[in-house]
Parts: structure tokens; sequence; C-alpha cells
């Protein structure tokens, strides 16, 4: 993955360096540095998205049409978990966590089991192909 880009100043080329000194002064734990030098740093927002969710969309298309009677189901409902889903995507763990953590993919409550989460193969199909055409809305 590459570095963001990191933008620096010098403080004491802002208005507001003085304050920033007094500030920095009220602490103990900068009483031996040299205030002159302060530089402010600021990265560059990386905004996530999911490369290849074509890939991802595909390989969950497949398998719902290929396997759609081995998914399991308690009353009517899917209740794919997350290692299933995993290997309907063809995507590793942790990739499914970050897109999770990144709110692509939101698991569902299961009405059978209020306790567990599930990631019904074609809700998780549905937001998948939404964050696709948000991601293609985000480029133009």
């Amino acid at each position: 993955m590459a570095r963001r880009k990191v933008h620096k100043i010098l403080a004491r080329d802002t208005a507001i360096f003085n304050e920033i000194v007094d500030e920095l002064r009220k602490r103990s734990d900068f009483e031996e540095y040299d205030m002159e030098t302060i530089e402010i740093s600021v990265k560059k927002k990386i905004v996530p998205r999911i490369r290849n969710i074509e890939h991802a969309i595909d390989n969950l298309k497949r398998y719902i049409a290929i396997n759609s009677a081995f998914i399991k189901t308690v009353e009517g409902e899917p209740v794919t978990s997350k290692k299933e889903i995993v290997r309907m995507l063809r995507i590793s763990r942790p990739t499914l966590d970050k897109w999770i953590s990144d709110g692509f993919i939101t698991p569902i409550r299961a009405g059978v089991c209020p306790s567990k989460e599930v990631f019904p193969p074609e809700e998780i199909l549905k937001q998948l192909q939404d964050q696709k055409e948000n991601q293609t809305i985000k480029k133009k």
C-alpha cells in the first residue's frame, strides 16, 4: 500500500504560532524543546474503496447460481456465516472484516437467532452492487 502524502508547514509561519508555543510551554514534557522548530503535518485523507469489486460480485453471483440449493436456511431465512460468505466471495477473512469495518458490507441480525449476525448472499450481493455504483459515481 502506498504511503499517504504528508504536507508539512512551519508553525512559526502561522498566525497562531505564539498561542501554540504558549500552550506547549505549559506542559512540563516540552521544557527542553526548541519551539522555533515546531512543524505542523497533515496527512492526505484515504477514501476506502473495494478493489476488484466486479470480481467479488461475479464470484458471489456464480456461487448463488450454482449452489443456491446448498445455502443454509432456517425457517426460510438464509443463515450464512462469515466463513461461508468468505468462501462465496473468494476473499480472505481479514478482507471481509475490513469491508465490514469500512461499512461496505453490513451483516444482518438473524430473525431465528437474534444474537447471531448472518450474511444473506442476496443481501450481500445488493450491498456490493450499491458500493460498485457509488465507486463509479465518485470516479466521475
